[in-house]
C-alpha cells in the first residue's frame, strides 16, 4: 500500500463544502435571498417577497439562514428582504416584518445555545480524553520501573521514573549555570544519556520545539532542536525532517521504526531511510518532540521496548511542559502540590480561552486531627478527574478540591455526601467556600484570611 508522506490531512468533499460554507456565508445568504426574491418576482411581481402566500415562506427562509450561519447572516438577509419590502410594495408591510425580526432574534437564540453546547462537549470529551491517556502513561510507567533497573546502579537500584523525576529536578542547577545557553536541550541529552542506560540505545536523537508555547502542529526546520548522543551523527535538519521515516511519524503523528514481513521490529534496514525507528510525542494533538533512533543492539530492538521508549517520551515531554507552565503561571503560591497546581493553571486557560468554568471548594479547619480524618476521607471519594490538596496558613488546614469542568452545585452535591459520610458529628463542623476560576484573588485571600480590599 503506497503511503504519501504529505502532511496535511485530506478532508472529505462534505467537511470541505461545509468549510467553503462557513467561509463565505454572507456570500452564500445574499446569494440565497437573490434567489427567494428571483423565484418571488417569476411567480408574482406584485409580491416578490412571496408575503401573502398561506404558507410563511420568508421565515422559512431565515430559518435556514440564521439556524446554520447566525445572528449576523440572518440580520442580513433580513435587511435585503425589507430593502425588497420598501421597493417593491404600495406600503411598507410593518406587521410581516416585526414578525420576521422576531422569529430571526429566536432563530439566532437557537443557533448561539447550541454551537455553545457542542464547544463545550467537544472541549469536555478532549479534557477526559487528555487526563486518560495521562493516566494510561503514568500506570504503564510505574510498570516499566519495576521491570527495568539502571545498569550503573549495583548497590542502590533506581528505576526510570525516579530517573526521569531526577532529570527534571536539575531545572534548577541547570538554570544557575550560565554556561548553558538552551536549558530545554540540556533536559533532552539527560533523556537521551537515560535511554543509552536503560534500553541500549547507543545512536539516537531528539527533534524537540524550540519554544515550548510554539502552537503549531508539526515541527520544521525554522522550530526545531536537534539534541544528539555521543555516537549519533550529525545531519543538517532538512535532511533528518525529509528523512522516510522521520517525515511519516510526523505526518501521522504516530510511531514509525523498521519492521519484517510480520510487523516486528528488526535492524535490518531495506528502506530508503537512515534510522531504524521515530517516535513522536504529543500534546493536545500537536507534536512537541520526535525520538529518532539510528542505532540499537537486535536483542534489545522489540516491540515492548519500543513501547516504552514511546510511553517514557510523552510522559517526559509532558512533565516538562508541566515545569515550564508553573515557572511562568503559578496564581496559587501556597499550595505546594505541583499536579494540582499544573491541573488548576491547564483548567484556567480554557477558562480562558474557551470560557469553561470549573469550580473549587475549600474546607478551613483549625484542628489538625479533624483536618487528617477529613481529608482521608476524601481522599477515598473522590472521582477519576477530581483532585484534592491540603494547604497550612496561618494556623488553619484548608483543603482544596478542584472540580474539573463543573458547576458549583457538583461541589455542594460532593460536599453533601461528604456530610452524610463522616461518622463523628465534630467532624461535620467546619467552614467552607466555593470558588469559580474567575475568583483566584479571592481564593488567595480566603487562604491568607486576608480581609482588606
Amino acid at each position: 500500500m503506497e503511503v504519501k508522506s504529505g502532511r496535511v490531512k485530506e478532508k472529505t468533499k462534505i467537511e470541505t463544502l461545509l468549510k467553503l460554507l462557513h467561509e463565505y456565508a454572507y456570500i452564500e445568504t445574499i446569494i440565497m435571498v437573490a434567489m427567494y426574491l428571483g423565484i418571488g418576482y417569476l411567480i408574482d411581481s406584485t409580491d416578490i417577497c412571496m408575503l401573502n402566500s398561506d404558507v410563511s415562506f420568508i421565515l422559512i427562509l431565515l430559518a435556514v439562514i440564521t439556524l446554520f450561519h447566525g445572528f449576523e447572516n440572518g440580520i442580513l438577509a433580513l435587511s435585503i428582504l425589507a430593502i425588497a419590502m420598501a421597493l417593491f410594495y404600495p406600503r411598507f408591510l410593518y406587521i410581516e416584518f416585526l414578525v420576521a425580526l422576531m422569529m430571526t432574534l429566536i432563530f439566532s437564540e437557537f443557533h448561539y445555545y447550541w454551537t455553545q453546547k457542542i464547544k463545550k462537549a467537544e472541549i469536555q470529551a478532549q479534557y477526559r480524553g487528555t487526563k486518560l491517556d495521562e493516566l494510561s502513561k503514568a500506570f504503564y510507567t510505574l510498570k516499566i520501573s519495576h521491570d527495568q533497573l539502571e545498569k550503573n546502579y549495583v548497590i542502590k537500584p533506581m528505576s526510570i521514573r525516579n530517573s526521569i523525576e531526577y532529570i527534571i529536578n536539575q531545572k534548577i542547577s541547570i538554570d544557575e549555570d550560565e554556561s548553558i545557553v538552551n536549558k530545554q536541550e540540556e533536559y533532552y541529552n539527560n533523556f537521551l544519556t537515560l535511554l543509552e542506560k536503560s534500553f541500549n540505545v547507543n545512536s539516537a536523537l531528539i527533534i524537540h520545539k524550540k519554544n515550548i508555547d510554539d502552537d503549531s502542529v508539526y515541527l520544521d526546520e525554522n522550530n526545531s532542536v536537534f539534541s544528539y548522543t555521543t555516537l549519533c551523527e550529525k545531519r543538517t535538519p532538512q535532511m533528518i525532517l525529509e528523512d522516510f521515516l522521520v517525515d511519516k511519524a510526523i505526518s501521522r503523528k504516530t510511531p514509525i521504526y523498521i519492521s519484517d514481513d510480520l510487523g516486528e521490529p528488526t535492524v535490518t534496514n531495506d528502506i530508503n531511510s537512515l534510522y531504524l525507528a521515530a517516535i513522536p510525542a504529543l500534546e493536545s494533538n500537536k507534536i512537541t518532540s520526535v525520538l529518532v533512533i539510528e542505532k540499537m543492539p537486535f536483542m534489545s530492538f522489540n516491540r515492548e521496548n519500543l513501547t516504552s521508549i514511546s510511553i517514557l517520551l510523552e510522559y517526559f515531554s509532558i512533565e516538562i511542559s508541566k515545569k515550564d507552565l508553573l515557572s511562568r503561571e503559578n496564581e496559587l503560591s501556597l499550595v505546594e502540590d505541583e499536579s494540582f497546581q499544573y491541573e488548576f493553571e491547564r483548567m484556567k486557560y480554557l477558562y480562558k480561552k474557551f470560557d469553561v468554568n470549573s469550580i473549587l471548594l475549600v474546607l478551613r479547619i483549625d484542628n489538625e486531627l479533624q483536618a487528617t480524618r477529613v481529608y482521608e476521607r476524601i481522599l477515598k471519594m473522590l472521582r477519576s478527574l477530581d483532585m484534592v490538596t491540603l494547604v497550612r496558613n496561618k494556623g488553619y488546614f484548608y483543603i482544596t478540591l478542584l472540580f474539573p469542568l463543573h458547576d458549583k452545585a457538583a461541589a455542594l452535591g460532593y460536599l453533601n455526601r461528604l456530610l452524610h459520610t463522616l461518622e463523628e458529628e465534630k467532624d461535620k463542623k467546619f467552614n467552607y467556600m466555593t470558588f469559580d476560576l474567575s475568583k483566584t484573588e479571592l481564593l488567595n485571600k480566603y487562604y491568607t484570611e486576608d480581609y482588606n480590599g
